[in-house]
């Protein structure tokens, strides 16, 4: 379960005025809890998911120890690129509070949105608080800094990552086997590290790459996917992503 708690009063962004600095304030709200952090993790199934938990208890151990700038350096650089919507929300909280960077609201609250692509009540709070302070200036250069942080960090592009690295595994395999051998084939499987069958390893990567279509089709509507592993188009997905990424619907 996520838990806010809410530091003193910060200063914020040069230009807003007293009744925004307040909202804004509020936007600084901490959410806490190390559950929280981990059900707002990665994709399921990914690759990332058994070394995600360990990152994040260490950076949480640097946070409360005061080691901002390390900590700030680890959320931003190896758990927000896995989709740790956590540690996307605790960049723009340290962008606000000015801690272990300089203060700046409007990368703040791009981070907040970021956080936000999945709905979470509490990140989409924050989100919201913060957004209903800026002047409309303020909001155009936060669209501009959330669509760059989206073609970065966005589901949509980890889960397209995703897709291409499962391909890769349902490319015919080569090698050789004795003449009259009955054995079957078998492969170190990159996620597991155990040995099995090749046909298991694509099976499983089949299974994966078609729910994180049905993923990125329900991401994207009105524009259909297609969800057939064998008809794929990855140029036609790139595409339709690109053009998802670009459309602000959260304000």
């Amino acid at each position: 379960m996520l838990q806010i708690r809410c530091d003193p009063p910060v200063s914020v962004r040069a230009g807003l005025s007293q009744p925004a600095i307040l909202i804004a304030v509020l936007a600084g709200c901490l959410i806490t809890g190390p559950a929280g952090a981990q059900s707002s993790g990665g994709f399921f199934g990914s690759r990332f998911d058994s070394g995600m938990l360990a990152i994040q208890e260490k950076v949480e151990a640097l946070y409360q120890q005061g080691e901002y700038e390390r900590a700030l350096f680890i959320y931003e650089n190896e758990l927000a690129p896995l989709g740790d919507k956590y540690a996307q929300y605790m960049v723009g909280f340290m962008h606000l509070t000015g801690t272990g960077v300089p203060e700046d609201a409007i990368e703040a609250s791009a981070w907040y949105r970021l956080a936000a692509e999945r709905s979470y009540p509490e990140f989409v709070a924050v989100r919201d608080r913060l957004l209903e302070a800026f002047s409309e200036p303020d909001l155009l250069n936060s669209d501009q800094q959330y669509r760059a942080l989206r073609r970065k960090y966005s589901d949509l592009v980890i889960l397209e990552r995703l897709i291409r690295e499962d391909l890769r595994l349902l490319e015919p395999s080569t090698g050789s086997r004795l003449a009259g051998s009955n054995s079957a084939i078998t492969v170190l499987e990159p996620r597991s590290g155990k040995v099995v069958p090749v046909e298991q390893v694509q099976s499983r990567a089949r299974q994966r790459i078609e729910e994180r279509l049905d993923l990125i089709d329900a991401m994207i509507e009105p524009d259909k996917v297609e969800t057939d592993v064998d008809r794929l188009d990855l140029d036609v997905l790139r595409q339709q992503i690109d053009a998802a990424l670009e459309r602000i619907d959260d304000r």
